[in-house]
């Protein structure tokens, strides 16, 4: 060996990754601060890159890093990689070692015994004579308990509002991703590094970089999350939905209208709550609180999430509790629902609507809006207003309602982005004009929509706009007052302070700007 080392250029040799005593050799420089043990991704079926603490499968390939503590290597493995045949033959519950050692391989002898069929990575002799030096008693492991037997995720119910989440990022300066999408994705910050843990399953993050989105991450690496599958109603949004039915928007609202539910019906009352659903009080009828979807007839095995998805996929409360991917997993299977639906005809129909006349106030209303291409265009979760907006449009100016849903749809999208750019534009005006004439000009909205101003204060005292003894009054004032103290403590400050108190409003609340540029609209 000594004389392959001396004579030239290193040598590459392929190491018996399959052996996990080898494996466990090449953790000798696995840096110390990581969360799990070297033992743990040994048995996991892991060895060390020598990257950061970036770990390899010797047989599947699949590298893995960014550890944290608590994290189970065979779980995480089993997750990112199900069809690897090693970790399908280690029971989910194993303990980190075999007692019996029989889970190791003989130690190596020859350069011979170091061939295998596997070829993870080639790695250079020089980097690896520790293999060789070091005797594995005398191996450097650190002492960690491994916590893979253990169910280390718990909820948080206290930081079950968004708002409250938000507030524990006053101290975070990572700039690759926004306290309020965090916030809005479960998480809040635990004080340590740029660490967050989710109030509902208890998963922590870090290690984030720019271009990361936390709700992606959120469910690529805590999938069973049951804030993120929609199974959790404790949460409380920062920004409010726009329902169609305010008194049912909590859980047990709806809930509680079930008390007559027929028991033939084979759809559990608590399923169908949560899923936004609430019973009118007729056959097997339900409606959507949020957005006004009506869903009957339900079958044995139905699941309430994917019908609400199938049939009203653009509303609002369905997005934010199962997200944007799994509406269009379930658009994706049933792709032509609609045009199957106006074919047959309304007898087979899934939806129902009110009589005529329960919702429109006008007869002439009631007959534009429950044309079948109307009320598909609505099924699909346009609202209401801008369905109606579009179909009057088209009566005024051809004579005659829409023929096709395409066209139907092709307009309410291209009226959306007008919309949108409407928004854009008004947000950018304001957005341009000075701090003052904003704070000025929103105040009383300010006061009313801000029920917390901790973190702001705590910037606003950062960037020496307020003093200690402005912060110290302003905090000891009850909750209902401070907001209000503040944009007066601000506003007498001038346009300089006022831009500071603007700034921080348009990076870390964007949908309260969104909502303030809307009553300006309005108003």
């Amino acid at each position: 060996m000594m004389n392959l080392i001396r004579n030239g250029a290193p040598v590459d040799l392929h190491y018996d990754y399959s052996s996990e005593l080898f494996r466990i050799s090449t953790f000798a420089k696995f840096p110390a601060n990581v969360g799990v043990s070297e033992r743990s991704l040994a048995r996991a079926g892991f060895y060390y890159t020598g990257i950061g603490d970036k770990v390899q499968c010797f047989l599947c390939n699949i590298t893995l890093e960014n550890w944290q503590p608590g994290d189970c290597p065979a779980e995480r493995h089993r997750r990112q990689s199900p069809s690897c045949t090693f970790i399908q033959g280690i029971p989910s519950s194993a303990s980190l070692l075999s007692s019996s050692h029989s889970a190791f391989s003989p130690p190596v002898q020859s350069l011979s015994a170091l061939q295998t069929s596997t070829s993870p990575p080639s790695i250079q002799i020089e980097d690896e004579l520790s293999y060789f030096s070091h005797t594995f008693s005398s191996m450097p492991l650190r002492s960690l308990e491994d916590l893979c037997h253990r169910s280390n995720l718990s909820s948080n119910l206290n930081m079950r509002r968004e708002q409250d989440r938000l507030d524990t990022f006053q101290n975070w300066n990572v700039s690759n991703v926004m306290p309020s999408e965090l916030a809005k994705a479960g998480f809040y910050y635990t004080g340590q590094s740029d660490r967050v843990m989710c109030f509902s399953c208890g998963g922590t993050l870090s290690n984030w970089e720019p271009g990361d989105r936390a709700v992606v991450e959120h469910q690529r690496h805590y999938p069973q999350c049951r804030f993120m599958r929609g199974e959790r109603t404790e949460n409380v949004p920062l920004t409010p939905l726009c329902v169609s039915n305010p008194v049912m928007q909590l859980y047990e609202e709806r809930l509680a209208t079930f008390i007559n539910w027929p028991t033939r019906i084979p759809v559990r009352p608590d399923q169908l709550a949560k899923a936004g659903f609430y019973y009118v009080g007729r056959n097997d009828d339900v409606k959507c609180f949020c957005c006004d979807g009506g869903l009957r007839c339900w079958e044995s095995g139905d699941d309430p999430w994917v019908e609400h998805a199938k049939w009203f996929p653009r509303c609002e409360y369905l997005l934010q509790e199962r997200g944007q991917d799994f509406v269009h997993q379930i658009q994706a299977r049933f792709p032509r629902l609609f045009e199957q639906l106006l074919s047959n005809g309304d007898n087979n129909s899934r939806e129902f609507s009110d009589p005529p006349g329960f919702e429109e106030e006008r007869s002439e209303d009631a007959v534009m809006m429950n044309t079948p291409i109307v009320k598909a265009a609505l099924e699909m979760g346009f609202e209401r207003n801008l369905v109606k907006q579009t179909v009057q449009s088209k009566i005024l100016a051809t004579g005659e309602n829409y023929k096709t849903v395409q066209d139907l749809v092709t307009d309410l999208l291209s009226a959306q982005d007008e919309k949108r750019e409407e928004e854009n534009e008004r947000i950018a005006e304001e957005m341009a004009s000075d701090g003052f004439t904003f704070l000025k000009k929103h105040r009383a909205a300010l006061t009313h929509r801000l029920k917390s101003v901790k973190s702001l204060m705590e910037h606003l005292l950062e960037q020496s706009v307020i003093a200690p003894k402005e912060y110290e009054a302003i905090h000891s004032a009850s909750s209902d007052k401070q907001t209000a103290q503040l944009i007066d403590v601000v506003l007498s400050k001038g346009n300089a302070a006022s831009e500071v108190f603007k700034n921080w409003i348009q990076k870390n609340d964007v949908y309260l700007l969104r909502e303030l540029m809307g009553r300006s609209h309005n108003a």
